[in-house]
Order: C-alpha cells, then sequence, then structure tokens
C-alpha cells in the first residue's frame, strides 16, 4: 500500500509519444514515412540550391582541410585531411614523396575517428567509424609498399594505445571497460596484460619511449581514479607502481624516455628513472599553480591578450633527457594561450639539479580565441622524442592553419583572421555569460545580423569556436554566429561546469536564453532574426530554450538531443549520466529534470519557431526516439506556420553522418535557418567578406 500511496504522490509524467521508442512497429513505421514526406515537401527547397553552391566554394577554396593536428614519427610526415568526399591520410617522406596508407582501407561512409603514428613511422593505428557507427577496432596500415595492412577487432571504442619495444599495448572491450592487451604489430596472438586493479574498470593509456607507460584506472560503474607508471619492455609481467598524487587533478600529461610531467593546477616531474629503480611514485612540484582567472567582467572584453594563467589542457616534451622543452597549452576562460620553453634553463625557482626541471627559456608564442590543439609527441627518424610539435588553429571564417614549433620563437598567425570579440549576457542570478561573436567581416562589428546562436553547457567540455564550413558558408552570407559559454561546460572551470550539472541544468538553459536576449537588446541582431544550430546536450538546451520560450528563436536544428528527460537513462548511454542529470527515480531529481524536460514542456496552441530535427539510426549515445517523440509534441501542439521536420538518416550516428548525406543535411540546416532569420544566400560567387548583412525577412505569423 506505501508503494501504491508513492506513485499517487509522485504520479509518471505524461507520455503520449511512447509508443515511438518502438522504431520497428508499424505504426512508427508510418510515423517515420510521413515525415519523410514531409521532409521532401519542406517550403525552405527554393533556397536550397543557393546555400549548396556556397558551400562549394566554402570547400574549395578551404586552405587547409586538417581536423586533426599532423604529427612527425621516424623522419616522416603524417597529415589527416578532411573534403567534400572525406576522410585521407597522407604521409609525407623525406624526399618528397606521398603515399596514402588509407586508399582502399576507407569507405564512402567511413571517418577516421583516430590515429597514432609508430615512432619509427613503420606503420599508423587508426580507428574509424564506418556508417555513423562508433564502434571498435584498429587498422595497422603501413607506411611502405609491399607490406599489408592488419586488422584488431578487440580494440575498444575511441582506444587508447602506446608502443613500447615491439609491442603494440592498447585498450580493448567496449567504451566503459576495458581490458589491456599487448601484441607484436606484424604478427601474433594477442596477449592480455595484468592489471594493477580487479574488476571492471576503465583505462587511459599513455605511452613514451624506453617502454614507459602511465595508466589511469577508474573501476565501473563509479570509483576513484588512481594513476600508475611501470617500464615494461614485453616481456616480463608489467610492475606497475602508483603514483603519489595527493588527490591533485591531471588535466595533462606526456613523457619521454627519462622524465613524465603532468599538468593540472600544478606542473609537476616523474623521474622514471628512479620510479623504475624502485623509487616512490611521487612527483615533483616544478612551478607555482598554474589555474587562475575566472568569468569575465560584465560588459564586452577582447579575446586576444595578456590574461591570468589558466588550466593547462595539452602538454607535449620537446626532446629527450632530464630537461627537455616544454609545450605548454592553457584554457583562459573563453581563449587559449601557447607557451614554448626551450630545453636547459630552470624557471620559478626549481633547483636546476632536480631531474625534470621546470624548462626555461619560454616566451608566449600565441594567444588565440578559438580552438587550440597540440599534435602527437614527435618521434625523429631515430624514434627518440623529437624537438617540435605541431599545432592546429581553427579559424570560424578562414579555415584551419598548421605550424611547426620548436620554441625559436613566437608563432606568427596568418594575417587574416576572423573578426572575433567577447560579449557578456547576465544569467538570471546575474552571474555573468560569455558569449563570443564572430562578425560576418571587420566593416559589420555592432550591426544588426541575422545571428546563429550554438551552445553546449555540459560535461565540462568547453565550447570552442570552431571552422566547420556550414558556419563560413553563415558568414560569407552575412551572418552572425554567437558561441554560449554556458554553465555545465568546461570553459571557465570546474566551478562552472559543476553549476550547470544537476538541477543547475535549468540555469543551464537560462544562460543559453539571457545570451539570446542580450544579442537583441545590444542590436546585435534584429527581432525575428535568431537561429540556433546545436548537437547533443547543446540540442537539449536549445530544445528546452524554444519550450520554455517559444518566441526567443525564429529557427532552429537541434542534432541528437536529449528530449525526454524523464526516461534519458533508457537506452544509449543514459545510464552513465546521472551525475550530469540527475536521477529520475529520485522525486526531487526528477521535478528538476522535468522543469526543463523539452518533450514535458510543449503547451497545445502555441506558436514555436521552425525547428528541425536531425538523426542517425546508428546513434550509440542518444537514441533517436528523443527527437522523434518533441518533434510529433511540437507538430500536434503548434499553432503558426513554420514548420516543424526530421530529418532522420538510416546510416548516421551520434558525430554525424557520412560526407555526401553530411553536406545534404548542413544544405538543409542553412536553408531553414536562413529562412527563419531572413540570411539570403548570395547568389553570384562570394569569396570574401560581404559588403552587409541582408535585410531580415518577414516572420512568418501565426
Amino acid at each position: 500500500m506505501a508503494d501504491l500511496d508513492h506513485r499517487a504522490a509522485h504520479p509518471e509524467p505524461a507520455d503520449p509519444y511512447r509508443w515511438l521508442e518502438d522504431a520497428d512497429t508499424p505504426r512508427t513505421r508510418a510515423w517515420l514515412a510521413d515525415q519523410r514526406r514531409l521532409l521532401a515537401a519542406r517550403p525552405q527547397r527554393s533556397d536550397e540550391p543557393a546555400w549548396a553552391a556556397l558551400l562549394d566554394r566554402v570547400e574549395r577554396e578551404a586552405p587547409d582541410r586538417t581536423p586533426t593536428p599532423p604529427a612527425e614519427a621516424g623522419g616522416l610526415l603524417f597529415r589527416h585531411e578532411r573534403g567534400p568526399d572525406g576522410d585521407v591520410l597522407t604521409v609525407r617522406h623525406p624526399d618528397g614523396t606521398r603515399r596514402t596508407p588509407t586508399e582502399g582501407v576507407l569507405g564512402p561512409g567511413d571517418r577516421i575517428a583516430g590515429w597514432q603514428p609508430e615512432p619509427h613511422g613503420r606503420f599508423i593505428a587508426v580507428q574509424l567509424h564506418r556508417d555513423g557507427a562508433e564502434t571498435g577496432g584498429l587498422h595497422l596500415l603501413p607506411t611502405h609498399p609491399g607490406e599489408r595492412p592488419r586488422h584488431l577487432p578487440d580494440a575498444a571504442p575511441y582506444a587508447t594505445l602506446a608502443f613500447t619495444g615491439e609491442a603494440l599495448v592498447y585498450t580493448a572491450g567496449t567504451r566503459t571497460e576495458h581490458t589491456l592487451v599487448a601484441r607484436h604489430p606484424a604478427d601474433g596472438p594477442a596477449r592480455r596484460l595484468a592489471l594493477p586493479v580487479s574488476g571492471p574498470v576503465r583505462l587511459t593509456l599513455h605511452g613514451g619511449p624506453g617502454g614507459n607507460l602511465l595508466l589511469r584506472t577508474r573501476p565501473q560503474p563509479s570509483g576513484p581514479v588512481r594513476w600508475w607508471a611501470t617500464r615494461w619492455t614485453g616481456r616480463a609481467v608489467p610492475d606497475w607502481q602508483p603514483l603519489d598524487l595527493d588527490g591533485r587533478r591531471v588535466t595533462a600529461l606526456d613523457l619521454n624516455e627519462t622524465v613524465c610531467f603532468l599538468a593540472g593546477d600544478e606542473l609537476l616531474a616523474l623521474d622514471l628513472d628512479e620510479l623504475a629503480r624502485g623509487a616512490t611514485g611521487r612527483p615533483v612540484q616544478l612551478a607555482a599553480p598554474l589555474a587562475g582567472g575566472g568569468p569575465p567582467a560584465a560588459g564586452e572584453s577582447p579575446v586576444v591578450g595578456e590574461a591570468p594563467a589558466g588550466p593547462v589542457t595539452a602538454l607535449r616534451v620537446l626532446g629527450p633527457g632530464r630537461r627537455p622543452g616544454l609545450a605548454l597549452l592553457r584554457r583562459l576562460g573563453t581563449t587559449h594561450r601557447l607557451d614554448v620553453h626551450r630545453p636547459g634553463g630552470a624557471a620559478d625557482g626549481a633547483p636546476r639539479e632536480a631531474a625534470g626541471g621546470a624548462p626555461g627559456g619560454g616566451a608566449t608564442a600565441l594567444h588565440w580565441p578559438a580552438r587550440l590543439r597540440l599534435g602527437a609527441t614527435p618521434y625523429d627518424r631515430h624514434g627518440r622524442v623529437g624537438g617540435s610539435v605541431w599545432l592546429l588553429a581553427d579559424d570560424p571564417r578562414y579555415g584551419t592553419w598548421t605550424r611547426s614549433l620548436d620554441g625559436s620563437g613566437p608563432v606568427e598567425p596568418p594575417e587574416r583572421r576572423a573578426a572575433l570579440r567577447t560579449l557578456t549576457a547576465a544569467g538570471r542570478d546575474g552571474a555573468p555569460v560569455p558569449v563570443t561573436v564572430c562578425d560576418p567581416g571587420p566593416q559589420d562589428r555592432g550591426r544588426p545580423a541575422p545571428t546563429l546562436l550554438t551552445v553546449y553547457g555540459g560535461f565540462g567540455l568547453p565550447l570552442e569556436p570552431a571552422w566547420d564550413p556550414a558556419l563560413e558558408a553563415w558568414l560569407r552570407a552575412g551572418g552572425r554566429i554567437a558561441w554560449v559559454h554556458a554553465r555545465g561546460g568546461g570553459e571557465l572551470g570546474p566551478a562552472w561546469a559543476a553549476a550547470g550539472r544537476g538541477a543547475g541544468k535549468s540555469a543551464t538553459v537560462d544562460d543559453f536564453r539571457a545570451a539570446a536576449a542580450m544579442l537583441v537588446e545590444r542590436g546585435e541582431a534584429p527581432a525575428g532574426g535568431l537561429g540556433a544550430l546545436a548537437a547533443s546536450n547543446g540540442a537539449l538546451v536549445v530544445a528546452a530554450a524554444l519550450t520554455r520560450e517559444p518566441g526567443l528563436l525564429s529557427a532552429a536544428v537541434c542534432a541528437a538531443p536529449l528530449t525526454d528527460l524523464a526516461r534519458y537513462q533508457v537506452g544509449g548511454l543514459g545510464r552513465l549520466w546521472a551525475q550530469e542529470y540527475g536521477d529520475p527515480a529520485d522525486p526531487q531529481a526528477l521535478r528538476a529534470l522535468l522543469d526543463y524536460s523539452p518533450y514535458h514542456r510543449v503547451v497545445p496552441g502555441t506558436a514555436y519557431p521552425a525547428v528541425l530535427f536531425a538523426t542517425g539510426a546508428n546513434d550509440a549515445r542518444v537514441p533517436p526516439w528523443h527527437a522523434w517523440k518533441l518533434c510529433a509534441a511540437l507538430g500536434r501542439a503548434g499553432t503558426g506556420a513554420a514548420p516543424v521536420l526530421l530529418d532522420h538518416h538510416d546510416t548516421g550516428g551520434h558525430q554525424g553522418r557520412p560526407a555526401a548525406a553530411g553536406r545534404e543535411l548542413a544544405v538543409r540546416s542553412l536553408a531553414l535557418l536562413g529562412a527563419g532569420t531572413g540570411l539570403v544566400p548570395p547568389a553570384a560567387p562570394c569569396t570574401g567578406p560581404p559588403a552587409g548583412p541582408s535585410g531580415p525577412r518577414p516572420r512568418p505569423q501565426s
């Protein structure tokens, strides 16, 4: 009787479209067929040829199509390129010849999810996603002719790996439960290595020359993170030594044959020779606390310039020995700073005789307001850690660019760069919410322009301005782009991320709403000129905002969103997300979830904006039925002329679609967003910044 009373006090929320959760019933198949017919009859089709032509020009004129930084190994240069026809890996040999190891391996529906060259450059370990499915397995692709590739099917999705002696060591298993496997790359059976912990565990592996391995363990489904190290030649059982970090968090690390550097709030060094001789695995602190800064002050501030030191997000050891050079990449709020230290000097009062002493001779190499990444640890032609590393920088307007860094001088970015700046909105509690803005061109600063917002706000992951052909097309057409750095993301540190978890996710939604309202109030966007494009947790935030405030946006594209927060743990990876969203089985948490759950906030008789939902049948993270249920609810409830559309793809996944299908979705998205916000694509070729934004079209009235 107590259970009946409990259910009466906390009734299950209404769920009129639960039947859509079963994709194989005749009723669901009929509904999906109706959605395909609605998509085929979409009113924005007349604008799509112009958007497609503009997207073609953007892709054709892109100076660099590198989605990940280049890498050097064994005297070879490795580059990953992504073009309109898909992904390719190229290898440039010292004599200038180029090979394409992925030729004959990548199909039209394949995308490179990760890659790492062997230190001597003999082969590349590549993980592929086929038709959007985030599957495991590794392909070992030789770099010289006459050798055969090899496939290792047991490698885990997003496997981490290391090379030691003649062995390849990698994580095998599922996405969240791993074993550690070693095998000879050319032939031989797999050998499971002993782990320092028992039971289901999630592993992250790091390797360096000389057989040095670092291992991060986290018991599943939950448990404390621990770090271990060993020097393993491939013969005996690994002797894992625990690292005594005193509870310090580790945000980045790298190692050579002698020393391992670890960074978090401090810069630490671990003497690997001493550890191999049985010494305690206690790193030495080399620098004063690295973290600092916080949210920007109210008002507008530039995004390039000096700022307090922030947490290290990536580091690379440059060269062998006890005092190598070091490249440190820090996040300064919503921007980045890169410091490259040359080998040999001491800094911050570190004793010069200490192994792995703090690098000196450093100079700030670069401040950059968009995504900035370091390539893999470099190796010279003898397989030793090299003295330079590759940098990849994104410019939302002009594409990506790369540089090789050795600490000999500052990095000079291209003269032509995007007009990025930072605005600040006030959250519902007055907290400053930074918004990075990219203008169509320098002459458009502060002028009203149809504005496309994007957001993420979850899992402590940062939202960084990055280049994408569709975003550049929007800018070329005269639109503005705004990245909203809402609570829950990693841009402003752990406290900012924690403020957007659980019941705080409602504040994330309101941060987005505040940013949108600020852009109109400041005259950055005209009335009726706001659109939104987001994916995954960001698409949840957008969907929650448009159901909480239907008049906020004129159009939205939501890819792979969660929408039914009462049932987010059903299917996909939802069972792993209780810390981020809260447990629906807890009545208090359920009330907080329903406060912003888009599916449960749809009100009949409301004029909602134009919405396009994009889903893929191979999405292993968020079941497509989340978008389907909200699409059905909005389609039934809305009273306006704005369309509610579903674009479902049979081979798409959470990370997108194969090249041709992804391009079609981009064109449809641009057409819907442009029609809603009044942005008209140029009819004639447009290779430079436009003279000014198009005037807004009339918004459809209910």
